[in-house]
This record gives structure tokens, C-alpha cells and sequence, in this order.
């Protein structure tokens, strides 16, 4: 053998010895070490982008050392603008809400579902020690909105970030049954059994509107399918229970019927061709009817603000812009007016979206 190859097979050994020990080590660095901390935030994860106003807190205490628990929610509060006050007329004022533990021997884990305002959101636990020490954590969150501007667009500190991983889920599944226990197409004839009620009650308990789906906790057969939409591609496989964007084919697959007849219609609202559902509707639940993000006028002139600086382009005999709202509604005396009473929210045969022909139309009202 050549003093050439001898020289390859020891530079080949080396590389290869030496690349063996790269691996251990990068192998090594990539182990989880198990903390050896009293107190730790398990979920919600630091920076996280929540979408709904409900969060789930999960706190993991070493019970030998911590005798007392406590946990502190911080919210950012901005002068509201009409419509938020509106939405947030039955929800604390406060800044800060405080919620003690009572602790269990040798329990672990606690948990609490809390509620979340429109921005920034801060929790912090306070753990005192049997020796009297206080142990400080805290995580911040952002609750983002698909309609208030100020909340659209998170700060980039803010990350998409989902649970429901096998790693996270294993911490559960200590005190929880984390498999998926509903049959498609079957409600729960008591949905307090739904392996998804105890934590996520929340989303169906606060409001008076409930969606069928989520009223009935069929969850993970109906939209959250772990599938994703062509706008939300860059999350595939972060969670098994990931909702595609857009949701307009998830939610034809029940309602079939009004695609139909909204394919009919020459005239169709721009969302509703963008399949962006959620934009106006929350899947879950909402204390407005047809589960409104909010009451159909603010709806409405969140995107179509004009009508708020200019008012409306009909005008009165006397000249003055037609009102849109702060009347009750002559054709529907039950309900107030707004935008809808004149206009269809997803398709119509009659230009400008409008629920007769202009010339039907104020007869509707103006018998007289």
C-alpha cells in the first residue's frame, strides 16, 4: 500500500471519528434536561399569539418546597373606541386580577382557564417556599383580533405557538385523557364527557351564542382537523388540531345549501368569496346573534369606515344622510336598525348588495 492511500484511510478515520463526536455532542445538547425549578409556567408559552379571549394557564410546583401559590393576570388598557366598550361592558375594568391556589400534597400541576383583553397580557405566579422565599415567573401573551386594527398585527415578539404536540400533551396526560373521544356527526349526550370540555369550556360557557360544532364539543371532526388552508401552509403539522385558512371549505361541508344559493346570487361580499368566515362570525361562540364578532353596525363600519366620517350616500328629502343606526328598525320593529336592514351581509341579485331592488326597497319602511 502507497504512502498516498495510507495517508487517505487516516485522514478518512479522523474526519470520521471526529464528525462521530460532533454528533454525540450536538445529540447531547439537544437533550431535555429535567429542571430542577420549584415553580415553572408550563402553558401558555412566552410570546405566544393566542386568537381567542380564553387562555389556559398551566403551573408545574415541586410540593415538597412550595406552600403557598399564587397567580396574577395584567392586561394593557387603551381608551377603548365604541364598539370595544360595547364588547367589553361585562368583563373587569381592573388592570390586574389575582386567583390563589389551594394546594394538594404531592400534587404537581394546576391549572386555571382565565380571560384574555384585546393586545398585550401578562401573567405572573408567585410561589412562596415552606422557608418563606417568593419565587417570581411571569409570561406575556397577545391576543390578537382578525377586525380591530389596533390588535391585528401583533408586535414581532409575538409568535404562532400551539400545544397540542405529543411532548406537551405527555405532561397532561397525567391528570387528563388527551385522545380524541367524539364520533363524527354524533353530539355528546352529555358534553361534560368530551375529552375537550374541561379545559375549553370556556370558549362555549361565556356568551349566549353558541355554534353547533362547538356547542355540541364535536371539535376534532368538524374544523379542527389538523389540516391547513393555502394561507396557513407555514403551520402544518405545529398542532394536531390546526384549522385551515381559509375556513370557507370547512364550513360548506355543513353548510352546503347556502353555498348553493349564494353561487346563484350576480353580487357577492368580498369575504365571502375569500372564504374568510371568521373575519365576520367566531366559530366558537359570541354574545351577538349568527355569532357576530360584534353587533352587525360596528361589524360593518370596520371596514366600511366611511360611512362613519361621511356618513351614508342616501340622502333624506331634507337632506340629510340617511341613518344608519339609533332607530328602531320600521320593517322589524323587534330588532334596531343597521346596515343589515338594507343590505345583504354575503350575496344579493340587486346592486350594492341590497336586500330589494332600489325601487322596492324603501317601501319597506316609507309605506306612506
Amino acid at each position: 500500500m502507497g504512502m498516498k492511500n495510507i495517508f487517505i484511510l487516516l485522514f478518512t478515520g479522523v474526519f470520521l471519528a471526529f464528525g462521530a463526536e460532533v454528533n454525540q455532542k450536538v445529540y447531547r445538547l439537544n437533550l431535555k434536561v429535567p429542571s430542577n425549578e420549584p415553580v415553572e409556567i408550563i402553558q401558555p408559552a412566552v410570546n405566544s399569539i393566542h386568537y381567542e379571549d380564553t387562555a389556559s394557564v398551566v403551573i408545574k410546583i415541586d410540593p415538597e418546597k412550595i406552600k403557598e401559590l399564587e397567580m396574577i393576570t395584567y392586561f394593557q388598557v387603551f381608551q377603548l373606541d365604541p364598539d370595544e366598550r360595547i364588547m367589553y361592558k361585562n368583563k373587569p375594568k381592573k388592570k390586574k386580577e389575582k386567583f390563589k391556589f389551594h394546594l394538594k400534597d404531592e400534587k404537581l400541576f394546576y391549572c386555571k382557564t382565565i380571560e384574555l383583553r384585546y393586545g398585550r397580557n401578562k401573567i405572573q405566579v408567585i410561589a412562596t417556599t415552606k422557608d418563606g422565599k417568593k419565587i417570581k415567573k411571569s409570561v406575556e401573551m397577545y391576543l390578537t383580533s382578525p377586525i380591530l386594527r389596533a390588535y391585528k398585527y401583533p408586535p414581532p415578539k409575538y409568535k404562532e405557538m400551539f400545544f397540542h404536540k405529543e411532548k406537551n400533551e405527555r405532561i397532561c396526560s397525567e391528570c387528563h385523557d388527551m385522545t380524541v373521544n367524539e364520533k363524527k356527526g354524533v353530539a355528546f349526550e352529555d358534553i361534560t364527557k368530551s375529552n375537550c370540555y374541561k379545559c375549553h369550556k370556556a370558549l362555549t360557557t361565556r356568551y349566549k351564542y353558541n355554534h353547533a360544532p362547538a356547542r355540541n364539543w364535536l371539535c376534532a371532526t368538524t374544523c379542527h382537523t389538523g389540516k391547513t388552508g393555502r394561507l396557513n401552509k407555514r403551520l402544518e403539522g405545529k398542532s394536531k388540531f390546526i384549522w385551515p385558512e381559509p375556513q370557507g371549505p370547512e364550513c360548506y361541508r355543513c353548510h352546503k345549501e347556502k353555498r348553493k344559493e349564494w353561487d346563484s346570487k350576480r353580487f357577492h361580499h368580498d369575504p365571502v368569496v375569500a372564504g374568510m368566515c371568521d373575519k365576520c362570525h367566531n366559530p366558537h361562540s359570541s354574545p351577538n346573534r349568527y355569532f357576530l364578532r360584534k353587533p352587525s353596525w360596528y361589524l360593518c363600519t370596520t371596514c366600511h369606515e366611511d360611512k362613519v366620517i361621511r356618513g351614508h350616500v342616501v340622502f333624506t328629502f331634507l337632506g340629510r344622510s340617511h341613518p344608519t343606526r339609533g332607530f328602531k328598525d320600521p320593517s322589524n320593529p323587534k330588532r334596531e336598525l343597521s346596515c343589515i336592514s338594507c343590505h345583504e351581509a354575503h350575496n344579493s341579485d340587486n346592486n350594492f348588495m341590497l336586500l330589494k331592488p332600489f325601487n322596492q326597497l324603501c317601501n319597506m319602511c316609507h309605506k306612506k
